[in-house]
């Protein structure tokens, strides 16, 4: 998956069906969302740091600026 799709996927699982009102209506907002799967991925890089663990450091980063394009 590139961090494109990553991105938007992060972003859609913020819109879950339990954040929609009667009418079809998001309740979390665009901004709430996008926020939301930032401090997901920012939590994502501190796990792998702090374990010392193997990636692609610009992965994550790379998920994190095409998130901020959203």
């Amino acid at each position: 998956m590139t961090p494109k799709e990553k991105a938007e996927s992060l972003l859609a699982l913020m819109y879950d069906v339990d954040f929609w009102d009667d009418e079809d209506q998001p309740i979390m907002q665009h901004h709430h969302a996008r926020k939301c799967a930032l401090i997901a991925v920012d939590e994502i890089i501190n796990v792998i740091e702090d374990n010392c663990l193997e990636y692609d450091d610009n992965y994550w980063n790379e998920v994190k600026t095409e998130m901020n394009k959203l």
